[in-house]
């Protein structure tokens, strides 16, 4: 069974190994996970297969963390990696005061340290001031899904956050 190599190209046209995986598919799909950039995989007997990373459109992200500090920097950090702009708020009334003057927004995150009945008492006003933003909940994983959201996403599951927004 050949292995499959993930290689980046650097702008010298060099090549920097990243990671292996056990087929084609697994590494296609781990390359469209990574940042714009141009990518090869190599494996024996196969041809090597060369990739491209556009830029994606920037969105604008806003995030309301719930005093969940650590995981919001986490995720700020994150979807700048993918070119984002990030706004962070700690709670209701300062996304309130901050989205006054924000016109567009095209995606909320709603963390998962309030109460049920505050997120979605937010979840209301958003959906009536941004009809057009997705809405994604921050759910613990023994926590039942907010229904009222576009899409929940377990607080801890980095690939789940990294696909829904490759996919976006």
């Amino acid at each position: 069974m050949s292995q499959f190599d993930i290689f980046k190209v650097q702008p010298e046209g060099s090549l920097r190994w990243l990671a292996a995986a056990a087929s084609m598919e697994t590494a296609k799909g781990r390359v469209k996970r990574l940042p714009p950039g141009n990518y090869v995989i190599i494996a024996d007997q196969h041809p090597p297969k060369r990739i491209s990373i556009k830029l994606r459109a920037k969105q604008i992200v806003f995030q309301i963390g719930y005093d969940d500090d650590r995981g919001s920097i986490a995720r700020e950090t994150l979807f700048r990696s993918f070119g984002h702009e990030v706004i962070s708020v700690a709670h209701n009334d300062a996304a309130k005061r901050a989205l006054a003057s924000i016109p567009i927004v095209d995606v909320f995150i709603l963390g998962h340290t309030a109460p049920e009945q505050t997120q979605k008492e937010m979840i209301d006003w958003l959906k009536a001031s941004f009809p057009k933003a997705k809405i994604v909940a921050l759910i613990p994983s023994a926590t039942p899904q907010l229904l009222c959201t576009d899409y929940n996403v377990p607080q801890c599951d980095w690939a789940a956050w990294v696909s829904l927004f490759a996919t976006s």
